[in-house]
């Protein structure tokens, strides 16, 4: 079991023996990752195939694609899958308009008029997005989100919004690489509240009083709340919550 604690720390145990304390990377860059135990319940390596961010977005990150099982034999890479859950109201991007096609991107990408082609959302705390492989994303600036997504590295730059580094030169694009992954037959995500994928299931609970959750045998749970943290069971192993008020995320891995 990973806890992520207030004092930035995680403790990880398996089986009722603790493994170890680590550091836990601030916000914007927070991961970790659920992984295979081998018997006996030693961590040697984290291997994982999904993985658990919360993102703060201090100022709109880039357009981007990543591919799915099908496209990445084309790009290359591995697929990537995601969902965002909003922990409060902001704004993302996420689809393209009806009618765009691989020409329109290429121009709008030469113009920088490319948020014209973007669908914009205007995301209510609590509203969650299914973000598949082959979709078109981006993430506003002032976002707080709680991303589930498979465990990949793979993604393709579109469009940076115009910006510059601190050499005067703008980040590399691929442009190519995203026009062969983008999937322009899916649709425009809408909000919900739960996600049921080939990945993960996604669930949210308002706590009232005490409750129990527990991973399937063999399996991986998340429990994610502002206040409680982060909690991962593994393999049976089962944790009760009794903070009154809290809202929590829960995701079960496949």
């Amino acid at each position: 079991m990973v806890f992520l604690d207030s004092n930035q720390t995680f403790t990880l145990r398996f089986g009722g023996r603790r493994a170890g304390r680590f550091p836990f990377i601030p916000p914007g860059r927070a991961s970790f990752r659920a992984a295979a135990p081998k018997r006996g319940g030693v961590f040697p390596t984290w291997q994982p195939a999904s993985r658990v961010k919360v993102i703060d977005a201090k100022m709109r990150l880039s357009v981007q694609v990543h591919p799915n099982e099908t496209t990445c034999k084309l790009t290359g890479g591995d697929p990537k899958t995601e969902m965002w859950a909003m922990l409060e109201d902001g704004v993302i991007y996420a689809g393209l308009k009806p009618g765009v096609g691989p020409k329109d991107v290429e121009e709008a990408v030469k113009s920088g008029r490319f948020e014209e082609l973007l669908v914009r959302h205007e995301a209510k705390k609590g509203e969650a997005f299914f973000i598949p492989g082959g979709l078109v994303h981006a993430i506003g600036d002032g976002a707080l989100i709680y991303e589930v997504q498979q465990s990949s590295n793979t993604t393709f730059r579109l469009y940076d919004w115009g910006r510059v580094g601190a050499d005067g030169r703008a980040r590399e694009l691929h442009v190519d690489k995203a026009l062969e992954a983008i999937d322009l037959a899916l649709p425009v995500p809408r909000p919900v509240r739960e996600l049921d994928t080939p990945y993960f299931r996604f669930t949210q609970v308002d706590l009232d009083g005490e409750r129990t959750f527990a991973a399937a045998p063999g399996g991986y749970l998340c429990v994610f709340g502002e206040r409680t943290g982060c909690v991962l069971l593994a393999d049976g192993e089962s944790e009760t919550f009794s903070a009154g008020g809290e809202h929590l995320m829960v995701t079960e891995f496949r």
